[in-house]
């Protein structure tokens, strides 16, 4: 079950989920971000901000793969621009500390392109007075220019999605959100 929540911008949807995050009984030591770039200089500018990602090029259905049959991972430090471009599609995907890359991130987004996510996970705390019941896959995601779990598919919006337990369903959910003051 999760909520979303609209966001004005890049840095008010970060905002949004760091007051979300706050709320958690407990965090992960690790973040993620996950995406689906197409251009050469989203590739650069996003490889920057989190230069030991991992990029994997997966050919469009119908096409010829860039690298022999299925997939490949280029390094894209080491590639020029026609290279690169060659192996466009890329989804990208990295695991960070959390507070180490998400302002590179935010500023790395430029003014268009992809949706890019980025994922904090951890546990709720119990309250069942709420209809909160902490989970192991509890969550809080941000989908820059996406409001889909598929970064393939971007909107131009910004979106903070809450992640509960079924047990948990909508009203552990509305708990939340009005408790870090976001509005769904």
């Amino acid at each position: 079950m999760h909520i979303t929540a609209d966001a004005a911008d890049a840095a008010d949807a970060y905002h949004q989920a760091m007051r979300l995050c706050a709320l958690m009984e407990h965090r992960d030591e690790e973040a993620e971000l996950l995406t689906h770039l197409e251009s050469v200089d989203e590739v650069r500018r996003m490889a920057a901000a989190l230069p030991n990602s991992r990029f994997v090029h997966r050919p469009y259905p119908g096409a010829r793969p860039s690298c022999g049959a299925g997939r490949c991972e280029p390094d894209v430090s080491v590639m020029g621009d026609r290279e690169l471009e060659a192996h466009l599609p890329l989804e990208m995907s990295a695991r960070f500390t959390p507070g180490t890359a998400e302002d590179r991130v935010i500023a790395a987004l430029g003014d268009n392109g992809s949706a890019v996510f980025l994922v904090w996970t951890g546990r709720w705390p119990d309250r069942p007075e709420h209809g909160l019941h902490g989970f192991r896959h509890d969550a809080v995601q941000v989908a820059f220019r996406g409001d889909h779990s598929d970064p393939a598919l971007p909107s131009g919006r910004h979106a903070v999605h809450v992640h509960v337990s079924k047990a948990s369903g909508r009203r552990g959910v509305e708990y939340l959100v009005a408790q870090a003051g976001v509005r769904p």
